[in-house]
């Protein structure tokens, strides 16, 4: 990699068809966790002391393991019961993770139970909130959780499917992201909307979220959903979503349909032409006091005749620069910057680095698998996901996969 900001991948592609020594001078580690049972790394924090610790479903069993930073030993192992699906580090550097379990707050070096709660499930979602507070999404329903493990608040999210749940401490808002199935003047349309709340539950304000016949009568036809939000160090709001095709009102603003977004649009990834239905990501940036969009855009796989490929988000970091950091899966055609430490084949799951106005710094892919969490650290910015081919190891600890579906683990490093 040959930018000057933080960026991570994992490599995961087969051997036989990755440049041989590409881009190694910036990876610290690069390896395979699985045993002979499938394994999904779903989960994922860079501890302050730099050590890494995640979680998901190891051999059929919920888990949380912390790895040293240099990815060669396992530091402690923690069952848990249920897969564990997120995790948030708290300003203080307390652990919060998330799953079928509950909720458990851990010490900073992930050894010792702060306190629990039984609010969670599968595929749950946690954020940090203020006072040491956690904020949790399950079944549609958010509950924050006070420091010592007591409900504080919960309320029920207006929404068909919400899939994240986002923090801003300072000021106590709590956000969240996901989709309507709704009904345009003769078809159906999905359409994505962000909310925010105040610590008692009350909508502050709305981003997207509008009614099917009103994306209707603008031909914005496309299903629309939000995946993934973040809460930047630089005290932005940042969503990302996808779309099925380009006629789609993420090209609109978050607060006002008939007004054209600023969106970069770049070269044939970063521009969405030559579409049909193809899935395609949108980031984006929102103020978090008002839901005002502040610029964004699209990202698009690309196949022969430059027609439009499908590209999902699972992943959304930002670091305190407002550079983002995204990943997920895909179909074939992913960009891929030259010389990158990363899969031969554009295809599978896909990360990329882009800067505050949205350029595209770096791009890769890993393989047949997916990108499902990706943390910043003081040394190293970590990924994680799952697959079933080929992790390319490198001052691995697993340089083989266990069986099945296994989890990789990269670290690259800070530059």
């Amino acid at each position: 990699m040959r930018t000057t900001i933080l960026t991570a991948t994992i490599l995961l592609a087969m051997a036989a068809t990755t440049a041989a020594g590409a881009g190694e001078e910036d990876v610290v580690f690069s390896t395979w966790f699985g045993g002979a049972e499938d394994d999904r790394l779903t989960a994922l924090a860079v501890l302050k002391d730099g050590s890494i610790l995640v979680g998901g479903d190891a051999d059929g069993e919920g888990a949380l393991i912390r790895l040293s930073a240099d990815g060669r030993k396992i530091l402690s192992r923690r069952r848990t019961d249920g897969p564990v699906s997120d995790m948030a580090l708290a300003p203080d550097g307390t652990v919060l993770a998330a799953g079928g379990f509950g909720v458990v707050a851990l010490s900073p070096d992930a050894q010792k139970i702060l306190w629990t709660h039984p609010t969670g499930g599968a595929g749950a979602r946690v954020a940090a909130g203020p006072d040491g507070s956690a904020v949790v999404l399950a079944d549609k329903r958010v509950t924050v959780v006070a420091d010592g493990g007591e409900a504080r608040g919960s309320w029920t999210v207006k929404g068909g499917y919400v899939e994240d749940v986002a923090c801003d401490p300072a000021r106590g808002r709590v956000f969240v992201a996901g989709f309507d199935n709704k009904r345009g003047h003769s078809n159906p349309v999905q359409v994505a909307f962000v909310y925010a709340y105040d610590g008692g539950g009350k909508q502050v304000w709305k981003a997207y979220g509008w009614g099917g016949k009103e994306v209707d009568d603008r031909g914005l036809m496309a299903d629309t959903r939000g995946y993934r939000l973040a809460m930047g160090p630089d005290g932005k709001l940042y969503v990302a979503g996808e779309s099925a095709g380009g006629n789609t009102m993420w090209g609109r603003r978050a607060q006002d349909l008939d007004a054209k977004a600023d969106l970069l649009l770049g070269d044939k990834y970063q521009h969405a032409f030559n579409t049909s239905s193809n899935h395609i990501t949108y980031l984006g940036r929102l103020d978090p006091q008002t839901g005002r969009d502040e610029g964004g855009t699209m990202l698009l796989a690309r196949v022969e005749g430059n027609k439009g490929n499908t590209i999902r988000p699972r992943a959304l970091v930002v670091d305190a620069e407002g550079n983002l950091y995204a990943g997920g899966m895909s179909a074939s055609g992913c960009p891929i910057s030259e010389g990158a430490f990363g899969a031969a084949e554009p295809t599978g799951a896909w990360f990329c680095v882009f800067d505050k106005g949205f350029k595209r710094l770096y791009a890769t892919t890993f393989g047949n698998g997916r990108t499902a969490a990706i943390a910043l650290g003081p040394g190293a910015v970590v990924a994680v996901g799952e697959a079933k081919e080929g992790v390319v190891p490198h001052e691995a600890m697993q340089a083989e996969p266990g069986g099945g579906l296994d989890g990789w683990i990269v670290a690259l490093k800070r530059r």
